[in-house]
């Protein structure tokens, strides 16, 4: 895959069909190009079937796909489908899990998720009530996880559980679960992302083979949940700027210069500068995430910057278009209703990691 091919997809494929699929459902169809093209294994090791290029690639080309295809729900199905499933399998997977289910997962036939979060508690470890319980053959699973990107659509989920309930956060454990018997499915509608399929997960007494289990007993919080965290803002937060530089500019080169009050030309200007400076600051912790500079500390302020300063750089072009009496309808209008995604990840940053020392 390279560039020019993504950009002609984007321009050709993802942008013409954006409004038909918001309301036809998941288009399987359109993944399985994806798919021919790279994309969904693009991150992963070409001894599992995937491209080998590494998460730099992988970025990289969600961020075209962003700002070209102007589709951020298809950008987040694709991030959570690898970050989310398939690299945390190629990471703390055995290897026979790692046969079995990466190469259809980078050529398409699947479609991954992760069933982490939980109605009412969000993702908080301390209060996860899904159970595995070992039995003979493997775990049994019971639970209730939602809101889950991707659910209606996945063939396989990766299930954080509590193998041990008297210790807390450090008894959860981490699985592939094939939608199978015992899998219920219910849609959820958001009101945004209207391309990107999300529901309500019910696991009753779903069995699963004990080789099942992702890493080891213990591991799902601490190696799996955490991990899996960064990962997918590391690699969603440059595609997001991609997005929000493409709304500005969109809005910009409708207006007529001489219509252009000055006051407007430099509350513009700004708002174009601050993205090219997250730009630069989504590669370092790109960098900080996959690469071999180690500082944790820098990541997690990078995190929490990204988490409130994109946020407000939305609300502060909204209240300029409203000041300024700019229209915003057709895709500029759809663009804006995909970007309520932030409003929904700066307040997780907050819930997560205002307990943290700094």
């Amino acid at each position: 895959m390279n560039a020019e091919e993504l950009t002609a997809f984007a321009r050709d494929r993802v942008f013409p069909t954006r409004e038909e699929r918001s309301g036809g459902g998941f288009d399987r169809s359109l993944w399985r190009e994806m798919a021919e093209l790279g994309l969904t294994g693009q991150a992963v090791d070409g001894e599992y079937g995937g491209g080998g290029t590494g998460t730099g690639d992988f970025t990289r080309g969600v961020s075209l796909l962003a700002g070209e295809g102007l589709d951020l729900g298809l950008v987040l199905s694709l991030v959570d489908h690898v970050m989310l499933c398939a690299y945390p399998l190629q990471a703390f997977g055995s290897r026979a899990l790692k046969k079995r289910y990466l190469p259809p997962l980078c050529s398409g036939e699947l479609i991954g998720a992760a069933a982490i979060s939980e109605p009412g508690s969000g993702g908080d470890p301390s209060r996860m009530a899904a159970t595995a319980t070992e039995e003979q053959g493997g775990y049994r699973i019971n639970g209730v996880k939602g809101p889950i990107t991707n659910a209606p659509a996945a063939d396989l989920f990766l299930v954080i559980a509590s193998t041990d309930a008297a210790a807390g956060k450090e008894g959860l454990s981490a699985f592939l679960v094939e939608r199978t018997r015992g899998v219920e499915v219910e849609e959820i509608e958001l009101g945004y992302l209207a391309t990107s399929p999300h529901g309500k997960v019910v696991f009753d007494g779903v069995l699963v083979p004990a080789g099942n289990l992702v890493g080891e007993k213990g591991w799902g919080h601490e190696r799996v949940s955490r991990s899996v965290f960064m990962w997918e803002r590391a690699v969603l937060i440059p595609a997001l700027v991609c997005f929000m530089e493409r709304w500005h500019q969109l809005i910009v080169s409708s207006l007529e210069p001489a219509d252009i009050a000055p006051d407007l030309r430099v509350l513009m200007a700004k708002r174009k500068v601050e993205t090219t400076a997250y730009r630069i600051l989504g590669e370092r912790l790109l960098e900080l995430t996959f690469g071999r500079a180690e500082n944790g500390r820098e990541r997690m302020e990078l995190l929490l910057f990204f988490g409130k300063a994109l946020s407000d750089w939305v609300y502060s072009m909204r209240g300029i278009i409203a000041d300024a009496g700019l229209p915003m309808r057709g895709r500029t209008g759809a663009m804006d209703g995909d970007l309520r995604l932030l409003e929904v990840g700066s307040s997780m940053l907050d819930w997560q990691f205002q307990k943290l020392p700094f």
